[in-house]
């Protein structure tokens, strides 16, 4: 028994360039990483101060993989379904934006909200790490949210031929929103800013910003996509369970090409977790370790250790983040597309260029790599760089270190999404979609930009198939074969199972930070003295004691070694 899908309208972007286009497409993405970027500078230093043990922390940031394996999959199956008329993404992406904000802005505040419930003592400390804690699992819940429906956007909107570059688009703004973050911590803010301008320490007015950049860049993005609204069909009424146990029939039978691209990302997450949760905390440790001058004697070197801190790691993460961004615009134009001709035929240089120009562009073609052969290099040189983490002793080569990852991360963002969109799309466009008994190529296309045939071909078919209603395009599917849908109905679900290749890997992550912290660094310091500043208990400062933070990198670039693997044997991998 078949399953009938019916569409009206069109997907359409603004702008009068692709360019244009694919900056509006993916904006959103640059307020969702300027909040990833606040959680991942002050998240861990924040937590130490109010009072957690860095073993407790680690805990703590099992609400990223925890959110993402939950939430995710969720959201993106129900907006698979929806028939809102603003479209299946831009609904949810709102709401998880207002979501986020809020939980943002208390957690900027959350002393002062628990102060005026709780009187000072021992419960009022208790309560404030709690509230803290719960509004980070707030946080990346609805973060999430947000960030599966603007990936599945992009898969939604764009043809197979564009598929690369919207995800190369989407690296552009993933490392424009990490940079924006990350340049604006750099600057002290309490300095600049006045009070009344998002309170008075630093961390309050980077929760303020990262919201005002959230929601102004999910409002442009929204006003800027036209989607395709699902019209209402018998089988929409799906339970939480029922997006669950098929998010798990799908997980475990993946079309193969899609299982190893998720094993790729699986071991690529293990080695990246400790990196992207506490670089930062990382930089500034080594700092305050090695090279923070001591005070004078019988002074108490009191200052603002976690404003110092954000600004030490944003400085170190301003560096990755430009990195990250310029490797992302020039990788595009050194890798094979997808639609590269390389098992047809060798493209051929313009004539008017001389032959022995003609000859080295032949040659550098050849030599040219995929995305996944990018991708396995990309998991190899961050092993490299990480690996050396335990031996790190200044400032500078920290900071130098974080730089440097930022060349393999603009693949990570870049490789894992292009490919899924190309297989999601290579299975539609080896389908067909039914119109009333014709059947028409199956990709979605975008109007007036991105795919100029569209229209005409849509248009052709309704000069000789005059049974199609106007506006509404219906595709029939067959139960199990909604894998095949023409117009990404299903982008959701995969781009959920990938998520849980992305979530399991942090818990696994979490885990061995867990131990690790457990071992190197059990408790805060109880033999300090009253006279020390209070930097001092939450900061393990002997030079001679192992960091665990660096412990956690080191194993984290063993297991990038096996994603590198995983990727060279994806490439000779058939579907």
């Amino acid at each position: 028994m078949e399953k009938t899908a019916a569409w009206s309208g069109t997907p359409s972007i603004r702008g009068s360039t692709e360019a244009i286009r694919m900056c509006l497409l993916t904006a959103s993405l640059v307020g969702i990483q300027f909040c990833w970027g606040l959680e991942m500078t002050y998240g861990t230093p924040y937590l130490l101060q109010l009072g957690l043990t860095k073993s407790k922390t680690s805990l703590v940031w099992i609400a990223g993989p925890l959110s993402g394996l939950i939430m995710q999959p969720i959201v993106g199956a129900y907006a698979d379904k929806s028939t809102s008329r603003y479209g299946r993404r831009r609904p949810y992406m709102v709401y998880g934006a207002v979501i986020t904000g809020g939980g943002l802005l208390l957690l900027g505040w959350t002393s002062e909200v628990v102060g005026c419930f709780i009187p000072e003592g021992d419960m009022r400390k208790s309560i404030t790490i709690l509230t803290a804690v719960m509004c980070i699992y707030a946080l990346d819940f609805s973060i999430n949210a947000v960030q599966a429906c603007c990936r599945s956007l992009i898969v939604d909107t764009l043809p197979i031929s564009q598929q690369q570059a919207g995800s190369a688009w989407a690296s552009r703004l993933v490392a424009a929103g990490h940079l924006a973050s990350y340049f604006i911590g750099t600057f002290d803010l309490v300095t600049i800013l006045p009070p009344w301008m998002g309170g008075d320490t630093q961390f309050k007015k980077m929760t303020v910003i990262a919201t005002l950049a959230l929601w102004s860049t999910v409002a442009v993005t929204c006003w800027a996509v036209t989607e395709r609204v699902r019209l209402p069909s018998e089988d929409d009424n799906t339970s939480v369970k029922e997006v669950l146990v098929a998010l798990w029939r799908k997980t475990i039978h993946l079309p193969s090409r899609i299982r190893a691209i998720c094993w790729v990302q699986f071991w690529n997450w293990v080695g990246w977790f400790p990196f992207l949760f506490y670089s930062s905390t990382f930089v500034g440790e080594i700092y305050y370790r090695y090279e923070h001058p001591a005070p004078e004697p019988g002074v108490k070197d009191e200052h603002d250790a976690l404003g110092n801190i954000g600004r030490l790691g944003s400085l170190a993460l301003v560096f990755f983040s430009l990195t990250t961004f310029c490797a992302s615009v020039i990788f595009p134009s050194l890798i094979k597309s997808p639609d590269a001709p390389g098992a047809k035929f060798t493209p051929r240089p313009p004539a008017s260029i001389p032959k022995p120009f003609k000859v080295i562009l032949a040659k550098a073609y050849n030599i040219q790599p995929d995305l996944i052969s990018a991708w396995s290099i990309s998991n190899l040189l961050f092993a490299i760089i990480t690996i050396f983490a335990p031996w790190i002793r200044t400032l500078s080569s920290a900071t130098t270190l974080v730089a440097a990852c930022g060349v393999p991360w603009a693949i990570s963002c870049w490789a894992p999404f292009g490919l899924l969109g190309i297989e999601i799309n290579k299975m539609s466009s080896g389908s067909h979609a039914s119109i009333n008994g014709s059947t028409v190529p199956g990709y979605t296309a975008v109007r007036g930009s991105l795919d100029e045939n569209y229209d005409v071909e849509l248009e052709d078919v309704r000069q000789h198939r005059r049974a199609f209603s106007e506006g509404v395009l219906r595709l029939n599917h067959p139960d199990e074969g909604d894998a095949h849908s023409s117009t990404g109905e299903v982008a959701g679900v995969y781009l959920g199972v990938l998520n849980v290749y992305t979530t399991l890997p942090q818990f696994v992550g979490t885990f061995i930070s867990w131990i690790v912290f457990t071992i190197l660094e059990p408790s805060q310091r109880s033999d300090v003295a009253d006279e020390d500043p209070d930097h001092h208990r939450w900061l393990n400062l002997k030079k001679n004691a192992p960091n665990a933070i660096a412990v956690c990198m080191f194993i984290g670039a063993l297991c990038s070694l096996i994603s590198a693997e995983a990727a060279r044997r994806l490439k000779y991998l058939s579907s």
